[in-house]
């Protein structure tokens, strides 16, 4: 075989590689769309996050992955719990102190040893997503 014919069936298996797989990376995408906005999808998700509660004592901090910024900030309480924060509530909490979320409740609660007292709405977006789509009905 040349060199011109190997360039040629080269690109010849490469055009058949994008007519099957473009079609069903298409379909997968636009699948994937659609099932992410479905009402029943978002409606699971947000009762799942919403159900969710646990408590514990922080016994460690730990930044996944090395230093940074957008790497995740982890809380790991003496329940087991592994809770990523944000990098500011990261940098406010301490060992020793709580973190409490209530079953049925968007609320976690940081308790610090000083008294003080941190809310944070943790399922903000899920319960717009959720909201916005029960007004689409």
């Amino acid at each position: 075989m040349n060199p011109e014919e190997e360039v040629e069936g080269y690109d010849k298996g490469i055009k058949i590689a994008k007519l099957i797989f473009m079609p069903i990376f298409f379909l997968t995408v636009v699948g994937a769309y659609f099932v992410g906005n479905s009402m029943g999808y978002i409606e699971k998700e947000y009762k799942e996050a919403n159900e969710y509660g646990f408590s514990g004592v922080v016994y460690e901090k730990k930044i996944e992955g090395g230093e940074g910024y957008r790497l995740p900030h982890c809380l790991f309480l003496d329940s087991g719990v592994r809770w990523q924060v944000s990098t500011e509530l990261y940098d406010k909490m301490e060992i020793g102190d709580s973190v409490m979320k209530k079953s049925k409740s968007d609320s976690v609660y940081y308790y610090k040893k000083d008294g003080q007292i941190i809310i944070e709405d943790q399922n903000l977006d899920l319960r717009n997503r959720y909201l916005e789509k029960l007004k689409e009905k």
